[in-house]
C-alpha cells in the first residue's frame, strides 16, 4: 500500500514547490488536514509551522491520527523549535527552506520509522533526558491558570495587575515555575502545559 502525502503551507507556491521536488510521490493539498489523516490509509503531512495555530495543529494531528507521519517545516529552525516539534508528535523536523534532497530524505527516513535530525538536537534531546532524572513538579491551581492566560496572549504586566503583583515579582514567580517544570521559558511551558492538557 503506497503513502498518502500531504502538504499543508499557507503560500500556494510553496506547496507546489514541495510537490515539485516529491515527483513520483502522489502528494495532495487537502482543505481539512485532520479529516483527510484521520482517513484510515497511512499518511505522511508535511506540516509548516509558523503560527500558534500550526503548532496546535500538530498536537491535534498527533493525537487524533497518531498513525500519520508529520513532518515539521520550521520557520525557525532552532534547536528548542526542534524539540518542541519532536515532543508534540512531529516524526522529523527540518528548516522551511531546506535543500530539496533534505526533504526527500527526512519524509524518507520518517515512513521507514526513523528519524534524520541535525547532531545539536540529538544531543540536547539525550542531555535533557539525563537532567530529567527527578520528575518535574506538578503547578498549583493558580501556577496553571497563568499558563492558561498566558496562552491566551496575556501580557506578563496584565497577569501582574491581575494577581496583585509588580511585574518584576511576577516575572520571577513565572522562573520559579518555569524550574518547578524543567522548562527554560514561556513557550517551553507552554507546550509542557499543552502536552498534559492544562491549557
Amino acid at each position: 500500500m503506497s503513502v498518502r502525502i500531504a502538504v499543508s503551507d499557507p503560500l500556494p507556491v510553496f506547496r507546489r514547490g514541495i510537490m515539485a521536488i516529491l515527483d513520483g510521490y502522489v502528494v495532495e493539498e487537502p482543505d481539512d488536514l485532520m479529516a483527510w489523516a484521520e482517513g484510515g490509509q497511512p499518511s505522511a503531512i508535511l506540516l509548516t509551522l509558523s503560527t500558534a495555530g500550526d503548532w496546535t495543529l500538530l498536537s491535534r494531528l498527533h493525537d487524533g491520527a497518531p498513525d500519520a507521519v508529520v513532518i515539521a517545516l520550521l520557520d525557525e529552525p532552532t534547536e528548542e523549535t526542534y524539540l518542541s516539534a519532536i515532543r508534540n508528535g512531529a516524526s522529523g523536523a527540518l528548516p522551511r527552506d531546506a535543500p530539496s534532497e533534505a526533504v526527500r530524505d527526512v519524509l524518507r527516513a520518517a515512513t521507514r520509522g526513523a528519524s534524520l535530525l541535525p547532531v545539536e538536537v540529538v544531543r540536547a534531546m539525550a542531555a535533557r533526558a539525563g537532567s530529567r532524572s527527578r520528575a518535574p513538579g506538578i503547578p498549583a491551581a493558580h501556577e496553571i491558570e497563568w499558563l492558561r492566560q498566558l496562552a491566551q496572549g496575556v501580557t506578563v504586566g496584565r497577569l501582574a495587575d491581575q494577581v496583585g503583583y509588580s511585574e518584576r515579582a511576577m516575572f520571577r514567580q513565572l522562573s520559579e515555575l518555569y524550574t518547578k517544570l524543567h522548562v527554560k521559558n514561556r513557550t517551553e511551558a507552554l507546550m509542557y502545559g499543552r502536552e498534559r492538557g492544562w491549557l
